[in-house]
This record gives C-alpha cells, sequence and structure tokens, in this order.
C-alpha cells in the first residue's frame, strides 16, 4: 500500500517530507506565492540520499511559470489540464510491488539501439556501453522518438507531438532547451554528440556525423 499526505505551503511541505518516508513529491505550482527552484532545491537537499522524484503541475499558456518549473530539471511536469491517465500511469510507475518488479527484471522487452545505445521500453532504462544513463521521462521520450528513425531529421512540433502532452503550450525554445540538455548527456556517456541540428529543420540522431568528422 501507498500513503499520501496533502500539505498546504512551501513551510508545510518541507515540515513535513522530514518525518516521512517518501517516493515521490507532487507540487501543484499555480502562483509566486514561493520560488519554486528555491523549494526543490530544499527537498532535494533534505532527501539527498534518496532516489525521491519530483513531478509539478503547471497551468498551461503560463510560459513565465513553466520556464521556471523547467530550469529545475524535476522528473515530470504536468500541463493543466492534463490527461488523468498519464499522471495514473506516473504514480504507478513510482512504486511498483514486488510482484511487478520481478515480472519486469525478469521479461526480455522491447529495445531500441543504435551505435552504443541501448534504450529497453519496458523498463524505461537507458544504457550506453553498458552503464545506465539518467534522463527526464521528457528527454527519455525525445531519445525514443530518435531511435525509432535515426538519421531522420524531426522538426520541432514532430518533437512536441512526440514527447509533450497532447495540448500542452510549448514554445520551439522550449524544445531546443530539452534536446540541448539530452544533447549534453549523450555527449558525456558517449564521449560524441550523436544529436545533429539541421538549421531551420530541426535535429536527427545521427552517428555519421561524427564519423565524418574523425575520417
Amino acid at each position: 500500500s501507498t500513503n499520501t499526505s496533502l500539505v498546504e505551503g512551501a513551510e508545510e511541505a518541507l515540515a513535513s517530507i522530514k518525518s516521512n518516508d517518501l517516493v515521490a513529491v507532487i507540487i501543484d505550482y499555480h502562483s509566486d506565492a514561493f520560488r519554486i527552484g528555491d523549494l526543490v532545491s530544499q527537498i532535494r537537499e533534505t532527501l539527498a540520499d534518496t532516489a525521491l522524484r519530483i513531478a509539478v503541475f503547471v497551468r498551461a499558456g503560463n510560459q513565465q511559470l513553466y520556464l521556471e518549473v523547467l530550469k529545475t530539471g524535476v522528473s515530470e511536469i504536468f500541463m493543466r489540464p492534463f490527461n488523468p491517465e498519464r499522471f495514473l500511469s506516473y504514480l504507478s510507475d513510482l512504486s511498483p510491488d514486488d510482484n511487478a518488479r520481478s515480472c519486469t527484471e525478469n521479461a526480455s522487452g522491447n529495445s531500441l539501439i543504435y551505435a552504443e545505445i541501448t534504450m529497453q521500453l519496458d523498463r524505461r532504462r537507458v544504457e550506453c556501453n553498458g552503464m545506465d544513463v539518467q534522463l527526464s521521462p521528457i528527454e527519455f521520450r525525445l531519445l525514443q522518438h530518435f531511435l525509432q528513425k535515426p538519421g531522420y531529421v524531426f522538426s520541432r512540433d514532430d518533437l512536441i507531438e512526440a514527447a509533450w502532452p497532447r495540448g500542452a503550450f510549448v514554445e520551439p525554445r522550449t524544445v531546443d532547451v530539452h534536446v540541448g540538455r539530452l544533447r549534453r548527456t549523450m555527449r558525456a556517456a558517449l564521449g560524441r554528440d550523436v544529436i545533429r541540428t539541421v538549421r531551420a529543420t530541426g535535429y536527427a540522431l545521427d552517428e555519421r556525423q561524427w564519423a565524418d568528422r574523425a575520417s
């Protein structure tokens, strides 16, 4: 079973997490009543030794609040109004029961493989050269989209449709920020860039760009 606690305000939230064993904190951020960056930092400092996940609700159309949340690097952002099924799926993934975990670990599952990148779709896991790579949910979905058609140039609209909730307000600059984060993460894992920018068009997963430079 899973216990939940509902609190109001940043101070009450911080006091609550000190006395509970948590797997996630879900924040409804709808005003400037507190600084989201400060709250997320304090939560992480308080629970530094746990694999805590932080999700935030933001009203669609409020780009300023969305960008503030984006900068914090939280694990998931839900744009109001959101698909309830997606939120329920997110909750169910937080703490699967032992039987479900055992089945997942023993299943072969579907994988996407390109260069030294392996994505295990059923386990939501990415490996580069056998080492785990940590990605946010949006970055995971972006990489999944790239891996499904390596070399294909996706427009920003294509990537928005693939990685964000339907109907979410997402500016092209927001796509650039997430792709930039994904590119830096993959560069750190592989030692080279595998995401190519195509000016005025979009982005592609393209190992050949490195081969061309090395030749």
